[in-house]
């Protein structure tokens, strides 16, 4: 049985990190370290901060057999949930991948659901609801992320409810507060697929779930092989070198490499939309010059 550690100070930073998001204090979060979360907790609620939580909860469906208590440190559920990207971006500026999760979100979910695989019993799931910021069309915005997660065939499975879903405190077209007892952040659920708009990129060790009744895939269901996402991370940073280094740093690394991939692509699109544009220019200018000539 894991020691329960209640750190009084940790709580408080750590729910200032994401505090704001869903309180009309949203703040940028900021990754903590290790001791700045808490550590161990005991108990079906794991995190909470206003809307978001992290707590077990009952499965969904009855006679599901979980492979509860999970061993899975929150250096490793890290580095998995860190593997996680979304294909989104727009029409003007094409396509990109985006990490799923935000460093304070990360920091908070690697540790929280580490303990809580590890506390659940084989028909228990952990839930989460997490708000962080995440890049938008010209700035950083906050976003939903819910989903369930548990331990299945020897495999990470997490049924999302949102994916990357916009956060707003009051509905766009009349301006009143939305009632989040009517319009609740659900996470994912076995029964259906939620269907959502943005998608996973599938990387090494990561499938859609494949539903056995109807053989499709779940848009919104992913399946993770730990060891192969774990090896596949590894391998990318610099293989036994990367035990010198912190998870959070290579974790940069991946982002910051990312980040200049779209950034490359971003302008790339950009200066396509301009030589476009000076053609379609040139054109009407002809068509003008064209008119003038004419009697």
């Amino acid at each position: 049985m894991r020691g329960i550690i209640i750190k009084y100070s940790a709580i408080f930073v750590a729910s200032l990190v994401l505090a704001g998001c869903g309180g009309g204090l949203f703040t940028p979060d900021k990754p903590l370290t290790e001791d700045e979360v808490l550590l161990g907790q005991e108990g079906r609620v794991l995190w909470e901060s206003r809307l978001q939580y992290i707590k077990i909860v009952n499965s969904d469906i009855p006679g599901v057999i979980n492979e509860h208590p999970e061993a899975l440190t929150s250096e490793e559920m890290r580095t998995v949930l860190g593997a996680l990207y979304v294909s989104e971006g727009s029409v003007l500026l094409g396509k990109k991948e985006n990490p799923l999760f935000s460093r304070g979100e990360l920091q908070i979910l690697s540790t929280a659901l580490s303990s809580g695989l590890g506390q659940a019993g084989t028909d228990e799931d952990v839930n989460f609801v997490m708000i962080g910021t995440h890049v938008g069309f010209l700035a950083k915005e906050p976003k939903t992320n819910t989903g369930r997660v548990f331990i299945s065939g020897g495999r990470l499975n997490i049924i999302f409810g949102l994916i990357h879903e916009e956060y707003r405190e009051k509905d766009k077209l009349t301006g009143q507060q939305i009632d989040r007892r009517i319009h609740p952040l659900v996470p994912g659920t076995r029964k259906f697929d939620s269907k959502p708009p943005i998608r996973i990129a599938l990387d090494k060790g990561q499938a859609y779930y494949l539903d056995p009744e109807t053989g499709k895939e779940r848009t919104d269901w992913i399946v993770m092989d730990i060891a192969t996402v774990l090896a596949t991370a590894k391998e990318r940073n610099g293989g036994a070198n990367s035990g010198l280094v912190s998870p959070e740093l290579l974790e940069d690394v991946a982002r910051s490499k990312q980040a200049t991939g779209n950034l490359r692509h971003d302008v790339s699109n950009i200066k396509e939309i301009i030589f476009e544009l000076r053609d379609e220019i040139d054109r009407l200018n002809q068509q003008i010059e064209d008119l003038k000539t004419k009697p």
